[in-house]
């Protein structure tokens, strides 16, 4: 009896052994893999924006892959608002100027903190940079959410495509 368990646990040894090694690692492995090429975006925001109802103002984002503009690109859409909530442009699409750059024009009617968001979507991937920009000048209200003090009244309401 003793030759018989001798036996079985050499066997189970043996079936161990031989399934344990198809699960060697293999050096080569990560190279066995897509590598991610994250999507990035550059916003572009006007300099030295006086307030004006009837003048507008062009907002560029260019969406990257691989330090150079994006090929492919599902969708770009922009949102500007004014920290206080008083001007409010909701997500509109973006036109392409030229491969891989967007803009969108919005008149900039009062002085004060704004946001631009853009949103910008390429294989599934989505990225949402937002950039402050001033206009004109910075009120007293602007200055506290500038400091740290006051919270600007929200952009994107969390919609998504």
């Amino acid at each position: 009896m003793r030759k018989s368990m001798q036996s079985l646990l050499i066997g189970g040894l043996l079936v161990t052994t031989a399934s344990l090694a198809g699960c060697a690692v293999d050096s080569n492995a990560a190279a066995q893999y897509a590598v991610s090429k994250p999507l990035s975006v550059k916003l572009n925001v006007p300099k030295d924006v006086q307030p004006d109802a009837q003048k507008k103002q062009t907002f560029e984002a260019t969406v990257w892959r691989e330090a150079k503009p994006a090929q492919k690109v599902d969708y770009v859409h922009f949102e500007i608002w004014k920290a206080d909530g008083t001007v409010r442009y909701s997500m509109e699409p973006a036109e392409e100027t030229k491969p891989g750059v967007y803009t969108i024009a919005k008149a900039l009617p009062k002085s004060g903190l704004y946001y631009v968001k853009a949103h910008a979507s390429s294989n599934g991937e989505i990225i949402m940079p937002t950039r402050q920009f001033i206009v004109g000048e910075l009120s007293k209200e602007d200055l506290k959410i500038l400091q740290g003090g006051a919270k600007p009244a929200g952009g994107s309401s969390g919609h998504h495509h």
